[in-house]
């Protein structure tokens, strides 16, 4: 499995204080960067395979900047790359997603699920 941490958009687009560490405003955010890291780590998808879902989750939200409108918040990014990416490599399903917000209550975000 490849681990290029050092991918430029990673970098780039990690929040991190002058002391270095990762800071997430919320608890679900370090969940969802936790998850990703983890998955990874276990093979289920290469470090590579996520810079590039993220990219292009990035480049979508940027598009929308761009024509004027609101992008999605930092992890929300992430996790609409991440949802996508767990049901393209077989992690989850939609329909398992779906039945998880239900249950946590969460039905009617933003993320892929209103897609």
């Amino acid at each position: 499995m490849s681990t290029d941490l050092s991918s430029s958009l990673l970098c780039k687009s990690l929040p991190v204080g002058v002391d270095t560490d990762v800071k997430f405003a919320e608890p679900w955010e370090a969940k969802v960067f936790a998850i990703i890291v983890g998955l990874a780590q276990e093979g289920h998808f290469t470090w590579s395979e996520w810079v590039e879902c993220f990219s292009k989750e990035v480049a979508a939200e940027t598009a929308v900047e761009a024509a004027g409108g609101s992008p999605r918040p930092y992890y929300e990014q992430w996790l609409g790359a991440a949802e996508k990416l767990f049901i393209s490599k077989g992690v989850t399903t939609k329909e398992q997603l779906v039945a998880r917000r239900f249950a946590v209550g969460s039905v009617g975000s933003t993320h892929m699920m209103k897609q």
